[in-house]
């Protein structure tokens, strides 16, 4: 039997879903919601359904503490498992550049995310998946739509 494009496109994005994107995601499974965010919101997938919850707790500019609720994919639930350690101490303006390094890595720019956001490198492969793009953005964007409460 020989390979057609379709069932090489198939392994290849069976060879994202690696043990190392499982095991990070598995980190994300169970909802860790704040009893007291100070703020909090909810970003739904238009393209998959996958939905995230993030609640962020503050202190000045910076968070604090961070919850989360998450129904989706392993690709979403590992973001948002990175992003629960990484995200402290952090303000807007840094989670929104790691954010955007994501964005940039996923469109197939020479960017990587550094530092406390280096473990979402593992999701670099996922770049010929524009599909997938959003739902890996998610997390991101559900803290910048909680920050946009912020008053």
């Amino acid at each position: 039997m020989t390979d057609t494009p379709d069932m090489l496109a198939d392994d290849a994005l069976t060879a994202v879903y690696n043990q190392s994107l499982i095991a990070l995601s598995a980190k994300a499974a169970a909802a860790r919601r704040l009893p007291a965010p100070d703020l909090s919101a909810h970003a739904v997938s238009p393209i998959c359904g996958s939905e995230v919850t993030v609640d962020l707790a503050l202190d000045g500019a910076c968070v604090t503490a961070f919850g989360f609720d998450v129904e989706a994919c392993a690709l979403t639930k590992a973001v948002v498992a990175v992003m629960a350690e990484a995200i402290i101490g952090k303000t807007q303006a840094e989670i929104a550049a790691a954010g955007a390094a994501m964005a940039a890595m996923l469109a197939g720019k020479d960017v990587m995310p550094e530092g406390d956001w280096a473990a979402l490198k593992l999701l670099a492969p996922v770049k010929d998946y524009t599909a997938r793009h959003n739902s890996i953005l998610l997390p991101f964007e559900a803290v910048e739509k909680a920050f946009s409460k912020k008053g």
